[in-house]
């Protein structure tokens, strides 16, 4: 247990007694950017854009398909390597549950701009589950305090 003197301005108004430390929320998502990664993780990362791709087209055809009344855009990839906006590690502690470490890419058309999506890659990390709660006590108490 921990007492705390309590001041309100410049007065001392009082002790508090203090219990147990707990977050309000059962979850927790750190971010964590990515500079690079070996080319088998690459070739993972790049099925998965393609995959995200179809996926987007079967999706975005039952969508029309259930919506004929809206007039259809065509939103065609084009056959060159996408551009990547964006790839992090993302963390996901939740209560109860096993972390979760999820790669996020973030791409678009090379030809189209207007034509974009994501993909995610799980990935296993646990063997530097003491690194990573290092580099989040580390984080939370540089942004927080």
């Amino acid at each position: 247990m921990m007492k705390w003197k309590a001041r309100k301005e410049t007065t001392n108004i009082g002790v508090l007694e203090l219990g147990n430390v707990t977050f309000n929320e059962d979850f927790l998502e750190v971010s964590i950017d990515i500079f690079d990664m070996f080319e088998e993780l690459k070739r993972e990362v790049y099925k998965t854009i393609e995959i995200q791709k179809i996926n987007d087209i079967k999706e975005r055809d039952e969508w029309y398909a259930k919506n004929p009344e809206l007039k259809k855009h065509e939103r065609v990839w084009s056959t060159k390597p996408v551009i990547i906006d964006f790839t992090y590690l993302s963390i996901v502690l939740e209560t109860g549950q096993p972390t979760k470490y999820v790669i996020e890419v973030g791409f678009h058309d090379a030809d189209n701009d207007l034509i974009e999506s994501a993909a995610s890659v799980t990935v296993d990390l646990s063997e530097y589950t003491n690194e990573l709660k290092k580099a989040i006590i580390k984080v939370m108490v540089d942004k927080f305090y």
